[in-house]
């Protein structure tokens, strides 16, 4: 991503605005001890995994947005400038809590001043202020027709996993300059929950040459195995040797544990078009056993439970725990998501729909519930939901929409199958 927001700045410097399409581009366990006897040595034993960290990790993500207008009368807007802001709770470890907190602090700091604190990217409020009110002068006095006076800043953020184990932020950052189109490209943090350092390809592993050599061959046999991989990225490997482009993604940013296991990508452009975009290698836990250190290896899901929606109205106070609240719109109605049972890996989402249900922000994030409630204040639309509970249990993934009877105004949580109520 560095390399994408670098060329951007680099080229707007060089060409200065002589065109649309040139404008583009903040902190183990031992080994079990053994006793030799004289006799045989005995055989080496295995390193237990570690327990997992006590308590629930929830992750909320937050927004800001700073628009700026034009000079001379303010009605034009020629900057829009924006980031996600992931807070970390983890309740029976605040000291690791502390530690990823202070470094997600450390990253939006990087993104709005554009300078260097030790990691992260970004270009700058001020700079991109500036890089807007010279696109906006340049095409006011050429007179020029359909000009794209506003310039885009913006970055968001998922969490693909929370857990005992690992906390994993996965950082979307999109510019557009002025061109034909924007660009983007994508930073992946992974944080052991136990400690809150940053995980780095040399710390998943006591030998970390072997661990890369692993994953490789991985990449090089996915490859070969894949043909529309080989497609997408066909005319974008020099000189046909994918080999060392594809060990060079071998990178921190580049890769993330997720509930599946490992995933690699590469950068926007890296080894494939823009229409193609990034390509990504999943590598499964199972694959990945004793190449990484086991803590680090999720149990597969054993929760048993589900979900209910009531309002605040039908809510017994005092009758269940409530471990947050969430307030998508403060002008909305207060309800609450209870889980019945334990279900694993909660999210809320903001959704659209084009055919299908796609998410569109990641609003909370929570390691485990049981028997236990979401306090949400939001508006429910007339119409599609916008709202997306998810949620995992020994049965796999689950996903419900939050929308409300058309006869009598009751809160559901409905899947796919739903049909629009206005």
């Amino acid at each position: 991503m560095k390399r994408i927001i670098s060329a951007i700045l680099v080229l707007m410097l060089a060409m200065g605005l002589c065109a649309c399409d040139k404008i583009g581009s903040v902190e183990l366990p031992p080994l079990p001890t053994v006793t030799p006897e004289p006799t045989p040595t005995p055989e080496p034993t295995e390193t237990p995994a570690a327990e997992p960290a006590g308590g629930r990790v929830i992750v909320s993500v937050s927004r800001t947005e700073q628009d700026a207008y034009d000079p001379q009368d303010g009605t034009q807007r020629i900057l829009s400038f924006s980031y996600e802001t992931p807070t970390v709770e983890i309740t029976d470890n605040k000291e690791a809590e502390k530690a990823i907190n202070e470094y997600i602090a450390m990253l939006n700091e990087t993104y709005y001043t554009g300078e260097d604190y030790g990691d992260g990217q970004g270009t700058g409020y001020n700079n991109m202020l500036t890089m807007a009110e010279d696109n906006y002068n340049y095409w006011v006095n050429s007179g020029a027709e359909g000009a794209k006076l506003e310039l885009a800043s913006d970055r968001s953020v998922t969490v693909e996993r929370a857990d005992g184990g690992v906390i994993t932020l996965f950082y979307n950052d999109y510019v557009d300059m002025g061109g034909a189109h924007g660009s983007y490209g994508n930073t992946a943090y992974c944080f052991d929950t136990r400690t809150g350092a940053l995980l780095t390809l040399d710390t998943l592993s006591d030998d970390a040459d072997a661990l890369r050599a692993f994953l490789s061959e991985y990449l090089v046999r996915t490859y070969e195995e894949d043909t529309s991989i080989q497609e997408r990225t066909d005319g974008f490997i020099p000189d046909g040797d994918y080999w060392t482009a594809l060990t060079a993604l071998l990178r921190e940013g580049s890769w993330y544990l997720d509930h599946e296991g490992m995933v690699i990508f590469s950068d926007l452009y890296e080894i494939s078009s823009y229409a193609a975009g990034p390509i990504r290698f999943t590598v499964p836990y199972d694959e990945l056993a004793g190449h990484v250190d086991a803590k680090y290896i999720p149990e597969d899901f054993t929760c048993e439970g589900g979900f209910s929606v009531v309002s605040a109205a039908d809510m017994t106070e005092g009758s269940i725990e409530i471990i947050d609240k969430l307030t998508v719109s403060a002008d909305g109605q207060e309800l609450y998501f209870i889980a019945d049972g334990t279900v694993c890996e909660v999210s809320v989402s903001s959704v659209d729909y084009a055919d299908t249900f796609y998410e569109t922000a990641q609003l909370w994030y929570c390691s485990e519930m049981t028997d236990s409630a979401l306090q949400l204040v939001t508006l429910i639309p007339e119409g599609m939901p916008n709202l997306m509970l998810r949620y995992y249990t020994a049965g796999g993934e689950h996903r419900l929409y939050l929308t409300e009877s058309g006869e009598n105004g009751r809160l559901i949580l409905s899947d796919d199958n739903i049909e629009a109520v206005g």
